[in-house]
């Protein structure tokens, strides 16, 4: 090292016929000057410490939510009473998770972690009033006003719908996930949603939404075709997705009414919204 710092200072006292040649010499002295290497340490003194390697965020942890669900949900309606006298405590502790909430492993994580929260929070505000409550509708401001504490704010339904669920993910499955406390809504899985299988609970919910005369009809010989009322609402989310709301159908229903309205020019009509409460304790 000490031969090369001399021939360095050496080099800029000679006068070479090549300006290309000392200016290369000159540009490797520099390069391999000790204040541009890595400092050696001082002896006795401990070698710097590595940059500590940041973790990988985990997946959120919705088994919570999963126990309850399975407990007090069945055929796409909430046993709220039993949930309200059993488990509303462990309720409130996961949504106390929610609110918690920083970082996310992926994008699945993180609309799994959204449409759970909604749902959370539409089950946590019919048990406030419950059992004086027989319809969502009953409750003044319910998607707008309250609201629940979600990844570090204040957030209400609409706000989580709306503003971050749709334009951030833009996948009209979520339709039939997001439960609004209501007869006429898709029915309430009674899984929470998860990051590492959200796609294929996303594609089941679709499928069965839509193979469910519930949500779909087809009627041949009018060539008419009556939808949940959720598909006018949010007409734009499913015509961007797929061209037109029959081509949306098309891809998720069944035979013998896939070959019935494929090909064929139907019309669309919308059925009646249902906001009774989706008690299962009501239809006992």
């Amino acid at each position: 090292m000490k031969s090369l710092q001399q021939s360095c200072r050496r080099a800029g006292a000679w006068l070479l016929p090549s300006a290309v040649l000392l200016a290369s010499l000159l540009l490797g002295c520099q390069q391999r000057s000790p204040t541009n290497m890595d400092a050696a340490p001082a002896p006795g003194e401990a070698a710097p410490a590595a940059p500590a390697e940041t973790a990988a965020p985990t997946s959120f942890d919705h088994t919570p939510f999963d126990r309850i669900l399975q407990s007090h949900v069945e055929n796409g309606l909430v046993d709220y009473a039993s949930l309200k006298a059993e488990d509303e405590a462990d309720l409130d502790e996961y949504l106390q998770s929610l609110a918690d909430a920083k970082g996310f492993a992926g994008p699945d994580d993180e609309l799994a972690f959204w449409l759970n929260a909604y749902n959370a929070g539409v089950i946590k505000g019919i048990l406030d009033p419950y059992p004086n409550v027989k319809s969502v509708m009953d409750i003044k401001g319910f998607f707008d006003d309250k609201r629940w504490m979600a990844a570090g704010r204040l957030r209400s339904l609409n706000e989580i719908e709306n503003e971050i669920i749709r334009p951030r993910f833009e996948d009209p499955r979520v339709h039939f996930i997001l439960v609004c406390a209501a007869q006429s809504c898709p029915p309430l899985p009674n899984r929470a949603m998860n990051g590492p299988t959200l796609q294929s609970q996303l594609d089941r919910a679709a499928k069965d939404a839509i193979n469910s005369t519930k949500y779909v009809e087809v009627d041949p010989e009018a060539k008419v075709l009556r939808l949940t009322r959720i598909m006018s609402w949010y007409r734009k989310d499913f015509e961007e997705n797929a061209g037109s709301l029959q081509a949306y159908v098309l891809k998720y229903i069944e035979d013998p009414a896939k070959s019935q309205i494929r090909g064929a020019n139907y019309t669309v009509q919308f059925m009646d919204y249902d906001w009774a409460l989706n008690d299962a304790g009501a239809t006992r």
